[in-house]
């Protein structure tokens, strides 16, 4: 029984084995998660792009409270002020100032006469013709790729 203890006393250090049995274990865990953060990362841009048409949603319907029920289809040009900061942000962020320039709200066209937006954020998500309950009951499933 001394020799063992003195024999487990005396052993000190990793050996190589052990070492590449670990890297090899890190491997596999970095395998696993790179991918299935890449996929987290893309669905909160999508999450954010629903909630971004949302936000475009409310301001029509401000201006359409504003404007004595004006219908039609709506320029973002025309809906700044109702925006808050007057812009909405790509999630992807592909343009020179982040900005999202190409969207329309067409106000009355939808479901009872319900507000829709049409919005496209820079080619990664594409919005059509989606109501304010419809964008809420689909979340980021209303998000499809061109």
């Amino acid at each position: 029984m001394k020799k063992l203890l003195k024999r487990v006393k005396n052993e000190r250090g990793l050996t190589l084995v052990e070492l590449l049995a670990v890297v090899v274990i890190l491997g596999i865990i970095a395998a696993i998660a790179i991918p299935s953060i890449g996929a987290i990362i893309e669905n909160s841009k999508k999450d954010a792009a629903v909630a971004n048409a949302q936000q475009i949603l409310s301001a029509a319907t401000l201006y359409k409270a504003g404007t004595s029920g004006a219908s039609g289809d709506l320029a973002h040009n025309v809906l700044g002020d109702y925006l808050d900061g007057g812009v909405v942000t790509d999630p992807w962020d592909t343009s020179e100032d982040g900005n999202i320039d190409d969207y329309t709200v067409t106000v009355g066209a939808g479901t009872n006469g319900a507000d829709t937006v049409s919005i496209n954020f820079s080619g990664a998500c594409d919005i059509d013709k989606k109501t304010s309950q419809e964008l809420t009951s689909l979340g980021r499933e209303a998000c499809t790729a061109e």
